[in-house]
């Protein structure tokens, strides 16, 4: 089985941050930071406190309209809300970006936009901007960490940017993610704010390690094809995806942070790998799929490569037969934005996406026979069935 997602952490990784916590130096985050053009990093133990503390430093108006579009993490709009502000939901296009003239016909009721780059292809921050005369703009790059719009990664377009190491997420640590900001001001109350967040929690270090270390063996080849995908294939059937605003806000743990430091240069190396992947899965991938489109002058991280199809279940079960584990991925969206007064029909391309996007992996430790192997078997759907 190819699975969905790539998640790596061993024994080694376990027992090493448990030592960190004992004997450990501050963890050096210089060539990470150096990355995000030198900025300071604000590490928080997850990214929807970070999008909170990022609407809460803004000092808007309680109650004021935050833009979002509705094909996102249930974890946004409930950070929205937690932050006491009102959810507006902007369309989205065909390339899973915000439809500009929906944006311009509700833009009268926001006061600030968040920008989804949806499965680490980044949207065209300035061409929003243009159209938001100068409201700020909060990337939610969860999907996009390492993808870069230009010469500078994402979260440096807008005036902040919040990533999530989480697992499901590329190179993900199984949990934390950080701040960048390049507005001065902004900085310094993000700090502030910062001040009120707890101390990393002992107890629940412990438990994502070990949960860390558990999936960690569940992704090992053998073992995932034996158990970990049927075991999936079970549970997921009712379960809902909801991702609440947690109980308490606090910092991401050092070993957390060192553990991505000590991962970085790595990172750096695979994701070249992970993009060479992905251009030739969707170079391969036939047209009536609908492959995604880039935006001009964007590098995406290809995170996955998400295809629009009309008999999604067939094709995912067809897949799946073969060895490759296809996701419909944010399948319960709909669901999800009515829990916050969504009517259907007030975006009706997101409707139709959501009940028709697939994505196949393309991680960086599949080899091009591989990714050859599922283009090859999806492309010859049609002439089966």
């Amino acid at each position: 089985m190819i699975p969905r997602f790539y998640f790596k952490y061993s024994f080694r990784d376990f027992i090493g941050e448990f030592r960190s916590d004992i004997k450990g130096p501050s963890p050096d985050i210089t060539h990470l930071q150096e990355f995000f053009g030198g900025f300071p990093l604000l590490f928080v133990e997850k990214a929807r406190i970070g999008i909170k503390l990022v609407l809460q430093a803004l000092e808007l108006k309680p109650g004021s309209g935050i833009g979002v579009m509705p094909f996102t993490c249930s974890s946004v709009l409930f950070a929205i809300k937690e932050a006491g502000f009102k959810i507006v939901l902007i369309d989205i296009d065909k390339n899973f970006r915000l439809l500009h003239e929906d944006l311009q016909a509700k833009n009268s009721q926001i006061e600030a936009l968040i920008v989804t780059h949806t499965f680490g292809f980044p949207d065209n921050v300035e061409a929003l901007k243009l159209i938001l005369g100068g409201k700020p703009v909060i990337e939610d790059c969860a999907q996009a960490y390492l993808s870069e719009v230009g010469d500078k990664p994402v979260g440096l377009c807008g005036d902040a940017g919040i990533f999530s190491m989480g697992y499901g997420k590329l190179f993900g640590i199984g949990s934390g993610g950080f701040i960048v900001s390049g507005n001065s001001a902004l900085r310094l109350k993000l700090v502030q704010l910062s001040g009120n967040l707890a101390p990393p929690i002992a107890f629940e270090s412990v438990k994502i390690r070990t949960r860390n270390l558990i999936l960690g063996i569940l992704h090992i080849p053998f073992v995932y094809n034996a158990v970990t995908f049927p075991l999936k294939k079970r549970m997921i059937k009712d379960k809902s995806g909801m991702q609440e605003y947690p109980e308490t806000e606090s910092l991401m743990s050092s070993s957390e942070i060192r553990l991505l430091i000590q991962r970085f240069d790595d990172h750096l190396k695979f994701i070249r790998q992970q993009q060479e992947n992905g251009r030739l899965l969707m170079s391969l991938i036939n047209e009536r799929f609908s492959p995604l489109i880039p935006s001009g002058g964007s590098n995406p991280n290809f995170f996955l490569v998400p295809l629009q199809v009309k008999n999604r279940d067939a094709i995912v079960t067809y897949l799946a037969k073969r060895g490759i584990e296809a996701g419909k991925h944010f399948s319960n969206s709909i669901r999800w934005v009515q829990r916050f007064g969504y009517v259907y029909g007030a975006c009706p391309n997101f409707e139709r996406i959501a009940g028709e996007v697939i994505t196949l992996p393309c991680h960086y430790n599949l080899t091009e026979k591989q990714i050859r192997f599922i283009a090859e078997y999806l492309n010859s759907y049609h002439e089966t069935n």
